[in-house]
Order: C-alpha cells, then sequence, then structure tokens
C-alpha cells in the first residue's frame, strides 16, 4: 500500500494496481471518482514517487512507468534487489540494496539505466536515500552517506538505524528504528530531533513541516525538532501530503484532512499561482539585471530554461529559491506538480505562449516583484542565485 498527489489526481498502490482517483471531489466531501486503474503487475511495489507526466514505482526487481493520463504502464527489470527511489525533475534514482542506478525521466529503456560507481568500501546493504540539488544520501544499516551525483563520496557519518530518509531545503530528515526523527543539515549535522512512537511507515517533508505516518498513526514535527500534531489513529494505511490536505487511506478507503485543522497557527496556505509567479519572476529578475535573455522551450514534455544558450537548472533552481521561499520546495519534493506549473502561469498571464515558446509576461512579473515582500528583500541575491544554476 502506497500513495501519492499531485495538483489534479491522489494515486494509491494496492493488490498490484496502480489507482487514480479524482482530488477535487475528494476535498469537496463527494463520492470517490476513479479516474483510472493500471493494469495488474507481476510485484507488489514498495514505493512510488511522482514525475510532470508518469508515476514511477519499483518492486524487488521491477521498475515501473504509469502514464497519468491512459494508465499504460511500462517494465523493467534491475539487476539488484530495490529498497528506494527518488525523482528530481529531469532524473529518477534507484537504490539496490548493493548500487545506485539513474535514468532520465523522459527515457524508459534498459539502455538509459547507468549504474553509478559508488566506493566499495561503503557499507552494504543499502536501505535508503534522498536527493537534494548536487547530493544523493544514502544510509545503511551504520552509516549515512553523502555523495555526488556521480557516486563521488564526500562524506560520511556514523548514524545506526536509518529507516526512511526524505530531503528538506536545509538537508535531510533521517527516520530511525529508534523513534528518533533527525533534521539535519546538508553536512549531516544533526540540528534538531524529535521523538515518535511505532513502527514507521512512511514519511514526507514540505515547508517546515516533517509529516510521518507509524503504525499507531501520523506524527507531524516542526523543524525545531518537537512534535507539533499527531492524529493517533493505528489504522491508517498510508497517506499522502498535499499542499493544503492530507490524503490518508484506510481498509474502508480514501479520506481527506485540512492542514488548517490539524496545524492551526503553524499552517501556512500555499497556492500554484504563487508558486508559479516565483519562479517565472525569479526568471525575469535574472534577465534584467543580468542583462541575459532568458529562452524557455518546452522539450520532452519538460521546460528547457535557458540562457545566453547555456542551461538553467530546474531543480537546482527550484531548490535554492525555496531558501528564500520555502512553500516552493515542494516542486522539489513532489516533481508531480511541474505538471501545473505551465498551466497556471498561462492561466494567470504570467508567461505567454509563442509557437513553441514561452515568454515572460513582464508587465504582470513586475507588478508581482513590487508586491511581494521577499523579492523586495532578497532583491540582490535573487540573480546571484539563478546565475548559480547555469551549466
Amino acid at each position: 500500500m502506497y500513495m501519492l498527489c499531485d495538483e489534479k489526481r491522489v494515486y494509491v498502490h494496492t493488490d498490484y494496481r496502480v489507482e487514480a482517483y479524482d482530488k477535487e471531489s475528494l476535498v469537496k466531501g463527494e463520492e470517490v471518482r476513479l479516474l483510472w486503474k493500471s493494469g495488474k503487475l507481476t510485484e507488489d511495489l514498495s514505493k512510488l514517487v511522482n514525475s510532470k507526466d508518469y508515476i514511477y514505482g519499483i518492486g524487488k526487481n521491477l521498475f515501473v512507468r504509469v502514464s497519468k493520463i491512459d494508465a499504460s504502464t511500462e517494465t523493467l527489470t534491475i539487476s539488484d534487489d530495490l529498497v528506494d527511489l527518488s525523482c528530481t525533475y529531469r532524473e529518477i534514482y534507484l537504490l539496490g540494496k548493493t548500487g545506485l542506478f539513474r535514468i532520465p525521466v523522459e527515457k524508459f529503456s534498459p539502455a538509459e539505466i547507468k549504474r553509478i560507481t559508488v566506493s566499495e568500501l561503503m557499507e552494504k546493504p543499502f536501505r535508503c536515500l534522498c536527493v537534494s540539488d548536487d547530493y544523493v544520501y544514502v544510509a545503511s544499516e551504520s552509516y549515512l552517506y553523502k555523495l555526488e551525483r556521480n557516486g563521488g563520496k564526500v562524506g560520511e557519518k556514523a548514524l545506526a538505524g536509518v529507516r526512511i530518509l526524505v530531503m528538506s531545503e536545509e538537508g535531510p530528515v533521517a527516520v530511525r528504528d529508534d523513534g528518533k526523527v533527525l533534521n539535519m543539515s546538508e553536512d549531516m549535522e544533526v540540528t534538531s530531533a524529535g521523538e515518535f512512537d511505532g513502527k514507521p511507515i512512511k514519511a514526507e517533508y514540505n515547508v517546515y513541516h516533517t509529516f510521518l505516518l507509524t503504525v499507531t498513526g501520523l506524527h507531524i514535527f516542526g523543524k525545531a525538532g518537537g512534535r507539533i500534531a499527531h492524529i493517533s489513529d493505528s489504522s491508517y494505511l498510508s497517506f499522502s501530503e498535499g499542499l493544503n490536505h492530507l490524503y490518508l487511506y484506510k481498509k474502508e478507503g480514501l479520506q481527506v484532512a485540512s492542514k488548517a485543522d490539524i496545524l492551526g497557527d503553524n499552517y501556512q496556505k500555499i497556492d500554484l499561482t504563487t508558486l508559479s509567479a516565483i519562479v517565472f519572476a525569479s526568471l525575469m529578475l535574472f534577465e534584467r539585471e543580468k542583462g541575459s535573455k532568458v529562452s524557455i522551450k518546452e522539450k520532452r514534455g519538460l521546460l528547457d530554461v535557458r540562457s545566453d544558450e547555456r542551461n538553467i537548472q530546474m531543480e537546482k533552481l527550484v531548490f535554492r529559491l525555496s531558501k528564500y521561499f520555502p512553500e516552493i520546495f515542494v516542486l522539489f519534493s513532489n516533481p508531480g506538480y511541474y505538471e501545473s506549473l505551465l498551466e497556471y502561469g498561462k492561466r494567470f498571464e504570467l508567461i505567454k505562449g509563442e509557437g513553441d515558446r514561452i515568454t515572460l509576461n513582464t508587465d504582470m512579473l513586475d507588478h508581482i516583484l513590487k508586491k511581494h515582500s521577499t523579492f523586495k528583500t532578497f532583491q540582490e541575491d535573487i540573480p546571484s542565485l539563478v546565475s548559480s544554476c547555469i551549466s
């Protein structure tokens, strides 16, 4: 049993199939509406991740891709026992018990799966991973490792019993078997800690909060480490954290809960219009301050963003902007929301389409720059931040 969501759908894996449900009807309390169901898979899946156009999942040796549009399913066999996976804007990282693999999101074929060479001195079997803008963090039974994306080891830390790793804008968050949640810096130094009871099932992170489901219920932790909210219910099988709601699954079916009701004063509303505005206004500010024209095209379903023909890496841009605008981290932690980034940008005239090219609506974005207090505060920093994402 595993759940995911994006702006339009809630995805559930159960009984060897992936199912998609209409999110709006769930939020409105209407009858649950099934949108599609995949064919039956040969293995049960232990985890799903979300990209712009596809759902990816892993079984023991099975790597699966399911189309969000029509539930068409493709499968590949991996020569390792798979234990975890993570998705960025352009790549999927697969962790086996003995190896680390990478594949582009738009090229699902055996030839595209690359085994990343890692140090033979790293303890195995591996247990879990998470990915930042530049690094991959991998946990074994007794150690946490920090790797460059090409596999080179840049750090290690003795840390036993890590069961789940999720990424925050500051560094990895480690959920341990002994009931500890550790917030860490990118250099793997523990900055704060919290405690929970029950065996951990699933965790997600977004906007200062770690959401952790255990066999005793749903626990919510703040950046200071302490638990700030708790839903005590041992019957939950999985959950998914949306922008403003939590989606939970029991044997009886799907449920939805408002974050505002659960978190109270700790709640910060998020909307995709604001997220789109932050991304496109940052690019416009860079273009204006640096005098370097930003070119945007859609290429294989992804945004190809360039400055003077040099690539601006989208996942780096989002990750680094989230240090100034925490709400934007959802685009990094759940790339499924990229599906709506362009849609909302066009709907609210933040960008304009001209054939296969996309141009920034400078009039609308300039209005946002003047109104948004954070842009005013960090106006001098943001162009340099965008520059740091150019490859």
